[in-house]
């Protein structure tokens, strides 16, 4: 159909494309960059774990321990003491089947040679309670005054 043989390159430049002589250059250049961001993401992901997980260790090594639950309600035992027995309060009834109810469960705790890990809870527990049963007396300690 055409007599003459039909060249891309010869087609383009009929357009008035130019040619872009350095194409594979630029093209490896391009690959060179994109491996040497990869590179320095991974090194800053690696940086920012290693800086996170040092961060971590050396929040764990300086924290103080843990409350000591047991001084806590002997201290709070000490303190109710100080008021009178509050004998209708259905909140101080309460609280006062629910230490029963913990203090045995210390007891056989203890009994039986529970570890740390069971005891703590229950002294925790029991503290709260001595705690509510605190302030049920102070209230009424306060309404008395009054």
């Amino acid at each position: 159909m055409f007599p003459e043989k039909l060249n891309l390159s010869d087609l383009a430049r009929g357009l008035g494309a130019a040619e872009a002589p350095d194409l594979w250059p630029r093209i490896a250049a391009a690959h060179t960059q994109r491996r040497r961001r990869r590179t320095q993401l991974r090194l800053s992901g690696a940086f920012a774990f290693m800086l996170a997980v040092g961060g971590a260790v050396f929040m764990f090594l300086q924290t103080p321990p843990g409350t000591d639950w047991q001084a806590r309600a002997q201290t709070l035992e000490i303190e109710l003491r100080a008021y009178p027995a509050d004998l209708g309060d259905p909140a101080a009834r309460e609280a006062r089947s629910g230490l029963q109810r913990v203090d045995s469960a210390l007891q056989a705790a203890y009994d039986r040679g529970a570890r740390a890990n069971e005891l703590v809870p229950l002294w925790k527990e029991r503290s709260e309670l001595l705690s509510t049963l605190l302030a049920v007396r102070q209230q009424s300690a306060a309404i008395t005054r009054i």
